[in-house]
């Protein structure tokens, strides 16, 4: 059986002095080269330029504030006292929904059951597996305390985790994938940042890839997105209580903030049809709407919605670039729906949140264009010029991501440059992968 890698946050202080300061220098470097940027709006094609701008303007606005105003939530609720043989804690309800998964089925379970949170039940929802993932579970079952549903025919995800909520027990819900594994203090963390505010409507945790040491190349690349994408992004958005994405992987809801939209969201449709992906975009976006019934004072506010750093998953990422092919397309497709959702809602959140939340949006969408229009379009007409500066800042952002990474991660070796590589992956194949998602976004399958 595998266990879960020991990387676990132990020390809420991020890193040494020294390691602050070049984060600062980080800071420094990137105002200086917005700075330029602008400068060279003379000398190069403007379209090209302003969006050059502009994506480093939003680099700046998560660096800034991930840098310098978040702060884990888990720091202000670590102290909280919970009864550790159990009998008096709030009732946590992991549940997981799993299709064809036997050779992760099991490791994922151990994980649940290994949480040192003691009251807490394990429900796990077969969704029409077809291999011996029934079997597994049937085995588990009889051997540890895990609640066990099978549905007699695929139904999709979010059906899936519907069918559990509606006997879960808990006062807490905590979502991971079938091919996770959590850290054995996941669970009591998530626990104990409700217990400290109870307007906290729902927790994002921090994720990282479980097989990064096998040697499998592109799995190092990802652990780097996946770090700093939680770190970073999430990190930003965190400090205004406002995370547009609960990921799958480890999410925590607290009940009554989440259990009134789970019907809606699991009968989710979309251009007439169901939408059978598993949007965690969508259901955040149904608490990010919501608000808190009458708590005191801190009455009529919207659900927070945080990020703990220190709340740790380990994910099994695609080990292949066609899978990884296949999973940025159902990737691309949740983020079209969710432009439609958290799209819709995201103005009543913090100014400076949604501002930069509808122009990442907005240069997301334009990026084929200004890809086409950099390295084909304009070097056909005799433009070299633009083409190495629309390069030099995508390598550029990915350095600042990969030194960030090597920050935070100071045995990690060479991994960061990882971050650089997938910076070109992304202007090259990934990027063109929402006009091929757009096109196909009723092609509901799978794999």
């Amino acid at each position: 059986m595998h266990t879960a890698p020991s990387t676990i946050v132990t020390k809420y202080t991020e890193m040494d002095r020294k390691r602050w300061l070049l984060r600062y220098i980080i800071l420094i470097v990137v105002g200086i080269i917005l700075e330029l940027k602008v400068y060279s709006l003379l000398f190069i094609d403007y379209v090209v330029g302003i969006y050059s701008v502009l994506t480093t303007c939003v680099l700046f606005s998560y660096l800034f504030f991930a840098y310098v105003k978040y702060r884990d939530p888990y720091l202000g609720a670590q102290s909280i006292a919970l009864d550790k043989t159990g009998g008096t804690n709030p009732f946590v309800s992991i549940i997981i929904a799993v299709k064809n998964e036997e050779y992760n089925i099991q490791d994922c379970v151990h994980s649940c059951l290994n949480s040192r949170y003691p009251d807490k039940e394990v429900i796990v929802v077969d969704d029409g597996s077809t291999d011996r993932t029934p079997e597994i579970l049937d085995m588990m079952k009889n051997e540890s305390n895990i609640c066990v549903i099978h549905l007699p025919e695929n139904v999709g995800k979010k059906k899936a985790i519907e069918a559990a909520t509606h006997v879960a027990k808990g006062e807490f819900f905590i979502f991971t994938d079938s091919d996770c594994q959590m850290a054995s203090d996941a669970v009591e963390k998530a626990v104990k940042i409700f217990q400290n505010d109870r307007t906290v409507g729902a927790i994002a945790g921090h994720i990282r890839e479980r097989d990064v040491k096998s040697g499998n190349a592109l799995r190092k690349l990802l652990d780097v997105r996946l770090d700093g994408s939680c770190r970073i992004i999430k990190g930003m958005e965190s400090y205004f209580s406002s995370i547009t994405c609960c990921s799958g992987p480890l999410s925590a809801y607290r009940r009554e903030a989440v259990k009134p939209f789970i019907h809606a969201w699991a009968n989710d449709r979309f251009l007439g049809k169901e939408f059978r992906f598993s949007t965690d975009r969508r259901l955040t976006a149904y608490v990010l709407n919501a608000r808190p019934p009458l708590i005191e004072e801190k009455s009529g506010f919207f659900w927070k919605l945080k990020y703990s750093q220190s709340m740790v998953v380990f994910c099994r990422e695609p080990e292949t670039f066609r899978a990884l092919i296949k999973q940025r397309i159902r990737w691309q497709k949740s983020f079209i729906r969710s432009i439609f959702a958290t799209g819709t809602i995201y103005w009543k959140r913090p100014f400076l949140a949604a501002l930069t939340y509808y122009l990442q949006i907005s240069l997301r969408i334009i990026r084929p264009y200004i890809i086409l229009k950099s390295l084909f379009l304009l070097p056909s007409m005799g433009d070299y010029i633009t083409p190495i500066f629309y390069i030099s800042g995508v390598l550029f952002s990915g350095m600042i991501y990969g030194i960030d990474f090597r920050l935070r991660n100071p045995t990690s070796g060479l991994q960061w440059l990882y971050r650089p590589l997938l910076q070109l992956i992304t202007i090259y194949v990934l990027s063109w992968l929402i006009i091929y998602a757009a096109i196909t976004i009723k092609k509901m399958s799978w794999r």
